[in-house]
């Protein structure tokens, strides 16, 4: 006994009949309408695009509209039936004049002259036109094309060829430009989720805005796979479906994780970050699905604080208030990079958390750290959501031992600046800034020095004393140290400028003082020359005037960096 209540899946069931089921191709389903209409038929036609979006069913549609009898008429018509013999057989794949073939199966040149060339020229059975559509052209090998080709220039009057692809660049230009071309547009996730909450009201299915949301986010701009993951939503969640049961049907990330995560990123926070990965550990989540969530997430934070969009969750607009749209931008770039390196790790969720740890550290919020700066500078006051320390220094000071606090409150006598000796009159400032702002002022002002600039960036500051300050640097970093001590007179000297106090800057664990800059140096006796060998005299001869005459011509940058190394030659 033939069982009448047999399963048909969503995507077979709602499959669009006419060009008005169509959904978000709109101009196509319009230009084939109105060629119907004019009698203006080509003989082939190439449809690519994305999987899912319609390719073969408008090939199908179009194959009724040329074929149709239900009308008042004897020719093709815009608007088929859907009920005459020739539509019900269309739909099903049955008529015998409409040859649907799989060129992905069929790819050698003996099928394909089989199954078209050799049939071509015969006349159809029954229907107006016969029509040869051929999915997934672009699988055919090099020679299939080459016989195809003389039939598509120039076939019967009665045929006509319908060509699919997801892959146009494949297609040989030869045939591409025998064919009007039609470009398939992945649909928008509006345009899904609307179409999947009319079809779930067909089927009395409680269907949630939200889950139906969700679900078009993850079909990739497909309605066929929309459409089988309602189906799979409706076996696990029943005639109900809710935002969460779809986020657990899915394997998805939930939104209050992402969130953490984000705040991590944008605060540098690696005891938050650490957390969110012991959960994600815990609850058993996908390290590769959790970075594509957050990427998805940073990229709806990044566009939100372009003024784009509506806010993705509660408190996005007071965290971008914290960072630049710049710092969003380079955080989704370097998830990118990270989603495919953790693809081919043997443990996804070490590498992922690693990777994220390097990101943080290794990002810094330009943008923000100035408009902070000119802030300070401007005496206006920050927001409350706004960090006092840069970013970059919160880094920083978790390599090397933390600056010492300085009093704000309240005024110590202890800490009070010294009088200096009459012989060595210093500015007085109207307004006394206290020594972690001068510091920020230094950033600022060696910003066009750049190697200047990497040290400052590189190292941590300890106030010492309210007038000695100390240079440290992290394990690992110690090479630092030598230009460092070339350039400590330099940075006591702004300073003191931007303070209007004597301030002497020293490296850590050196004893000695930047040298002054009137004090003469004691002068170098003449290293003892090293004879290397009697026959080569030139390798005694001094090429200090030809070094000199060579480097003179080099760029500033590379005059100060041979200044910071004690002179070198310049090499070509």
């Amino acid at each position: 006994m033939e069982n009448t209540n047999q399963y048909v899946s969503l995507a077979n069931k709602y499959r669009p009949q006419t060009f008005e089921d169509m959904v978000g191709q709109e101009s196509i389903s319009k230009t084939l309408q109105n060629a119907l209409k004019l009698g203006r038929i080509g003989h082939a036609y190439l449809f690519y695009g994305p999987r899912g979006c319609g390719k073969t069913t408008t090939a199908r549609i179009l194959a009724k509209a040329l074929n149709c009898t239900g009308h008042t008429g004897n020719g093709p018509t815009e608007h088929p039936c859907g009920k005459c013999p020739q539509c019900l057989e269309i739909a099903q794949s049955a008529d015998l004049d409409v040859l649907e073939l799989d060129a992905a199966s069929n790819t050698q040149v003996e099928k394909v002259r089989e199954a078209i060339i050799d049939t071509v020229a015969l006349a159809s059975s029954r229907d107006r036109f016969k029509v040869f559509i051929l999915d997934e052209v672009h699988m055919l090998s090099a020679s299939s094309f080459n016989a195809l080709l003389k039939t598509i220039e120039e076939p019967p009057a009665h045929v006509v060829f319908i060509l699919a692809t997801t892959e146009k660049h494949k297609v040989p230009a030869t045939i591409v430009s025998r064919c009007q071309t039609f470009r398939f547009r992945p649909l928008s996730a509006d345009e899904i989720s609307t179409h999947l909450l009319d079809i779930c009201g067909a089927e009395n299915i409680d269907l949630a805005p939200a889950a139906a949301k969700i679900i078009a986010k993850n079909a990739g701009g497909a309605m066929r796979d929309g459409l089988t993951l309602l189906d799979r939503a409706i076996a696990y969640c029943g005639d109900h479906i809710d935002e969460k049961s779809v986020s657990e049907m899915l394997g998805l990330t939930s939104t209050e994780l992402l969130i953490d995560a984000t705040t991590a990123l944008c605060h540098k926070d690696n005891a938050q970050m650490h957390q969110v990965f012991q959960t994600l550990q815990a609850e058993g989540f996908d390290a590769n699905t959790f970075l594509k969530d957050l990427k998805n997430l940073l990229g709806d934070l990044f566009y939100f604080s372009l003024g784009q969009g509506s806010e993705p969750f509660a408190g996005a607009a007071s965290l971008t208030g914290e960072v630049s749209a710049n710092f969003l931008a380079r955080l989704t770039r370097k998830l990118n990079k990270l989603i495919e390196e953790v693809k081919f790790s043997d443990n996804a969720l070490v590498s992922a958390e690693v990777g994220l740890f390097t990101i943080m550290d290794s990002i810094l919020d330009i943008d923000g750290f100035v408009r902070r700066l000119e802030a300070l500078e401007n005496g206006t006051p920050l927001p409350p959501s706004t960090p006092s320390v840069p970013p970059a220094r919160k880094s920083v000071a978790k390599k090397a031992p933390a600056a010492k606090p300085m009093p704000a409150a309240k005024p110590d006598r202890s800490r009070a600046v010294p009088a200096e000796p009459e012989s060595a009159p210093v500015p007085v400032l109207d307004k006394v800034i206290s020594n972690r702002q001068v510091w920020d002022k230094m950033l600022v002002q060696f910003e066009n020095s750049p190697f200047v600039y990497d040290i400052l960036m590189n190292s941590s500051i300890e106030f010492t004393t309210e007038n000695n300050w100390t240079l440290q640097f992290a394990p690992g970093k110690e090479f630092y140290q030598i230009p460092a001590q070339n350039k400590l007179t330099e940075l006591s000297a702004a300073a003191s400028q931007l303070s209007g106090r004597k301030i002497t800057v020293s490296l850590a664990g050196n004893t000695v003082q930047s040298p002054a800059p009137a004090q003469e140096q004691p002068a170098k006796k003449p290293a003892a020359k090293t004879v290397i060998s009697d026959e080569e005299p030139f390798a005694k001869g001094s090429f200090a005037q030809e070094i000199a005459a060579q480097n003179a011509d080099a760029p500033e940058e590379v005059k100060e960096i041979l200044d910071i190394f004690n002179g070198g030659e310049l090499m070509a």
